[in-house]
């Protein structure tokens, strides 16, 4: 019984590993970061056209706030999904502890 337990965890484990790493090579947060910096870096040309043609300057003008997209539903989802980490990180510890006597 405790094999079969030891091997789903270490199996659990290596697949969150994985899952982990095919996010982070196919680079899916450097692309948000870079598509924040072309419109960064557009509003830094505006403004200098702005500063030549010697137009008034309002930092509203170029500064774009965050649109929220958010419904109920992605609320409530963002909210599941952090009581789920959460469980998830208490059982790990707890598992990884148990391990850990257990091998002492």
């Amino acid at each position: 019984m405790k094999k079969k337990m030891i091997k789903g965890i270490i199996f659990l484990s290596i697949l969150g590993f994985l899952a982990l790493y095919y996010a982070y090579s196919n680079g899916y947060y450097q692309q948000l970061q870079g598509e924040k910096v072309v419109l960064t870096n557009q509003m830094i040309e505006e403004f200098e056209k702005d500063v030549k043609d010697g137009k008034n300057i309002s930092l509203a003008d170029y500064y774009e706030k965050e649109k929220d997209y958010s419904t109920k539903t992605s609320q409530m989802s963002l909210k599941l999904s952090s009581k789920v980490s959460s469980f998830f990180d208490k059982v790990i510890k707890f598992v990884f502890q148990k391990l850990g006597s257990a091998l002492e």
